[in-house]
């Protein structure tokens, strides 16, 4: 049982070190709402030079460095013109800047699914399992070499 603890301290050793090099820049998203009407943006550089329904082109040298901060009313004007369409006269837009989970996030529980779910299916398997462990380490701790050289 001892190359056991061996594996799993190597694993968490590994886990711990990737962690920073798998923690990568999350997306951020504008959601603007009008009335009932609304649309998600998303806060990228390269998203925001080519969103199909902007009403004039946006010049992403000028957005500032925290990215929510860039989830503007102007934005969302410029990005849906057509957004207020439909709501009542007195409706405004009012931005939402929102983030989704890291790659992170999403391995942390991945990998805690996939331990629940290996523990079930040992718990499961374990009696069936454990007499062939058994009968097989019994088989290799009494097996005796022939005499080689004889």
């Amino acid at each position: 049982m001892a190359w056991w603890w061996r594996w799993t301290r190597l694993l968490l050793l590994l886990s711990i070190v990737l962690s920073g090099a798998l923690a990568k820049d999350v997306t951020k998203f504008c959601k603007c709402t009008c009335g009932q009407n609304s649309t998600i943006i998303e806060l990228t550089k390269f998203a925001l030079e080519h969103l199909p329904h902007a009403s004039k082109p946006i010049d992403v040298g000028t957005l500032m460095p925290n990215v929510c901060m860039n989830c503007t009313r102007l934005l969302c004007g410029i990005a849906e013109p057509q957004l207020c369409e439909g709501a009542a006269v007195d409706e405004e837009i009012v931005p939402l800047c929102f983030q989704r989970d890291s790659l992170q996030d999403e391995l942390i529980v991945v990998g805690f699914l996939l331990l629940v779910g290996g523990l079930l299916a040992w718990a499961t398997i374990r009696d069936r399992v454990g007499p062939l462990a058994d009968r097989l380490w019994n088989q290799y701790n009494n097996y005796v070499a022939p005499n080689q050289g004889e």
